[in-house]
């Protein structure tokens, strides 16, 4: 049977799709970056540039010894102000481990390699601010350099949990173009590349990296942008919603492990999301179940565990964009907050 020409020009054409990056492997080899290595999830990643474990903050957290740990994301850092918490407290303090935009996963790496493994003297209690389903969503927000700051060399139980979530044909796929490619690698150099060209244009004679940094933090920041009501994380999805199947394969069990061998008290608190005008944000039943069964099993391996949603002292008015709270209510929330957790900080 003849083969048409159309479809012999198509074959070339994926052939050619599939070949040209090829290219970017042998580039590789003329145009290498220092501090390529392996990865410390080398079941889910190849190697590439890392960024340095927060050697700084960790000597910070050494000298400072703070008596309770505040771990979370961009929830925590817009409602809690950690130096009243700390005059609050009336002790060594309150020490914060926050990055907006963060996961569970980064969560992880912060409690074990900062709180934990860093410092002889324990925290009273390590408390971790989350939005419904986070705490056992493993691979939300986990992209390549999230973790760095936050991570050692090697982080073998987070490579199991995410090699246990990595399932199906596209995880397989991803892994074989990455080995095919050597894609991390090609990034490496090729990223820098493309991002500071315009910058010599732009702003001639300032050093790339440090000119984008300083603009992403003075043009991109939540008190610069454009007030929005839509939430930087979209709403639980259905399928994430049975707990005794998701916790099974989450870090959460790590971290109430590390916890208990470490003597360190958790703590989890549900943040209220963005509530409507007529009331709390609404829920569905399978959400509704998740929260009581992630209360039961926090409460069946001691850990404490408040939930905000319904909070009558959470009306829409003290919320900014999506589902931070504004500046002015941060002051006020942080002293409910103490009034409210009292057996947290006894």
């Amino acid at each position: 049977m003849a083969v048409s020409k159309s479809t012999v020009s198509l074959c070339l054409v994926i052939a050619g799709a599939l070949a040209l990056p090829l290219g970017l492997r042998a580039l590789n080899t003329f145009a290498p970056v220092a501090g390529v290595a392996p990865s410390y999830l080398p079941t889910v990643e190849e190697p590439r540039l890392r960024e340095p474990f927060d050697e700084e903050t960790a000597a910070t957290w050494r000298e400072a010894r703070p008596d309770y740990a505040l771990i979370g994301d961009s929830m925590a850092g817009t409602r809690i102000d950690p130096r009243h918490l700390s005059h609050l407290v009336r002790g060594r303090g309150v020490g914060a481990l926050l990055h907006p935009g963060s996961s569970v996963a980064y969560w992880y790496l912060t409690f074990k390699n900062m709180v934990i493994e860093n410092s002889p003297v324990r925290v009273k209690a390590a408390i971790f601010l989350f939005r419904d389903d986070q705490l056992t969503l493993a691979f939300q927000r986990v992209t390549p350099g999230t973790l760095d700051r936050v991570a050692r060399g090697e982080e073998p139980v987070l490579d199991g949990v995410l090699a246990a979530n990595a399932t199906g044909a596209f995880a397989g796929l991803h892994r074989a173009v990455q080995s095919m490619y050597h894609a991390n690698q090609a990034r490496a150099w090729l990223v820098p590349a493309v991002t500071h060209a315009p910058v010599a244009v732009a702003a001639p004679g300032q050093e790339p990296k440090a000119f984008l940094e300083s603009m992403n933090s003075q043009m991109f920041s939540i008190e610069t942008l454009r007030k929005t009501s839509v939430a930087d994380l979209p709403p639980s999805a259905e399928e994430n919603l049975d707990f005794n199947l998701m916790v099974g394969r989450s870090i959460l069990p790590e971290i109430l492990r590390i916890a208990q061998v470490g003597g360190v008290r958790v703590a989890f608190i549900r943040v209220q999301r963005r509530p409507s005008a007529q009331g709390p944000p609404a829920q569905s039943d399978a959400l509704v179940k998740y929260i009581r069964d992630l209360r039961t099993y926090l409460a069946e391996h001691g850990a404490y565990f408040q939930d905000e949603w319904g909070d009558p002292e959470q009306p829409l008015s003290i919320y900014a964009d999506g589902d931070h709270v504004s500046r002015e209510a941060r002051m006020p929330y942080t002293e409910r907050f103490y009034k409210k957790n009292l057996r947290l900080f006894q």
